[in-house]
This record gives structure tokens, sequence and C-alpha cells, in this order.
């Protein structure tokens, strides 16, 4: 069993999120749910079988509890009535990630522009999202407001490993891709909760959140399963 989920856990993965996916988009609601709920625990079961360096062992579950983290958020957004620890469950999720990235240092002498592009895009994203929500957000904007700022950093941390020597390939190809899609999904999210479900309904937008934060899932669990790879 062990072999198998080690050499096909995230084709599995996939096939999931497409039925899920599609139990989305025809209605069943059922089948929606459960599919939904399998698929964090798939990709913590995908990363904690792989052969990984013994030094490895305990940062390895700091990914694990990240991605707990994740699985607890989509438990709780099954129901509108628990978005505030849904929210807080997924802030676990970017803290655990930026522990994970922190050590991960640029190499001496590296040029650091793509980061400081990088700040510049999230903080002017950041403000943009702020100024056109707020009102609808009432209340609920200060903990969005630590959200954003926690995925900010988690994806600015991503950019700071691509100047590192040893992770820079796997960062360019999984991590910063995979933070961008999570960003994505967030952004749909916050828009479709706050203004278009009462400005301009659109039409199974939750297929569009499920699809880009299922595709950052993967990409980061696979980027971080690389980095510990013997």
């Amino acid at each position: 069993m062990k072999p198998f989920i080690q050499k096909f856990g995230i084709t599995i993965y996939l096939l999931i999120l497409m039925l899920h996916l599609f139990a989305q988009l025809l209605g069943y609601t059922s089948l929606q749910y459960g599919s939904k709920l399998v698929l964090l625990p798939l990709l913590m079961l995908y990363f904690f079988v792989q052969p990984f360096f013994e030094t490895a062992a305990k940062t390895k579950y700091l990914i694990l509890l990240g991605l707990f983290g994740s699985f607890l958020g989509d438990a709780f957004l099954l129901s509108e009535a628990y978005f505030i620890p849904g929210m807080i469950a997924f802030m676990t999720t970017h803290i655990f990630n930026i522990l994970f990235f922190h050590p991960l240092k640029p190499k001496m002498g590296e040029s650091k522009t793509k980061l400081y592009v990088s700040i510049l895009l999230l903080a002017a994203f950041c403000v943009f999202v702020y100024f056109f929500l707020k009102d609808a957000m009432g209340a609920l904007i200060y903990p969005i407001l630590v959200y954003m700022i926690l995925i900010s950093t988690s994806a600015l941390y991503t950019v700071r490993a691509s100047l590192n020597e040893k992770a820079n390939k796997i960062a360019d190809l999984f991590w910063t891709p995979g933070m961008i899609f999570f960003i994505a999904s967030d952004t749909v999210l916050a828009f479709n909760k706050f203004y278009w479900s009462s400005q301009s309904p659109i039409d199974n937008i939750g297929l569009v959140t499920m699809a880009t934060y299922g595709i950052a899932q993967m990409l980061l669990v696979k980027g971080f399963q690389l980095y510990f790879a013997k």
C-alpha cells in the first residue's frame, strides 16, 4: 500500500479533485462534501509515506500540521456559519508554512530585486482588496486583514526561497505558483462572499475557488516532497 501511495498519490488526488468539481457542478451535495474532506488527508498521507532524510523528520511535521490546519479549514467552511473558525484554521497553515520557509535564506550575493518587486505587488494587491471590500466586510475586516498579511508573508517567503541555492528550482516551479493559486482561490472566495453574491451572482464560481485551491495544495505538497526527497 505504501509504495502505491508514494507512486500514485498525486494522481488519485487529482482524480478526487475532478470528482469533487463534477459533483459541485451537478449539485450532488453529499458527494461534493465527502470528496472535499478526502483531499487534504490524502495529501497528508502522500507526504507522510515519502522516503525522507532522517534530518527532515522534525521539519516534516511542520508541513503536516499546516496541512491539518487546511483540512480543518475545509471542514469548517462546509457551513457559512463557521467562516471565522475556517479562516483561523487556514491561518495556522500559513504560519506553519512560514516557519518552514524561514530558514531558506537567499544565497550570498544573490540579487533580491525579485523579492522587492514581489513585496510591492503584494502590498498593492492587499491595498486594492482592502479598499474595494472594506465596507462589505464590516466587522470581519480585521481578522481578514490578519489573514491577508499571513498569506502574503507566506507567498513572499516562497519568493525568498527561490533565491536559496538548494530550493530555488523547487520554489520557482512549485511553491511560488502554489501560493499564487492559493491567493487566487482566496481572492475569488472573498469577492464572491462579500460582493458578487449580492451584487451580480456568478454561476458556478465555486468551481474556480476549489480548482485553484486544489492545484495550490498539490503544488505546495509536491514541492515539499521534492525538497525532502532522498
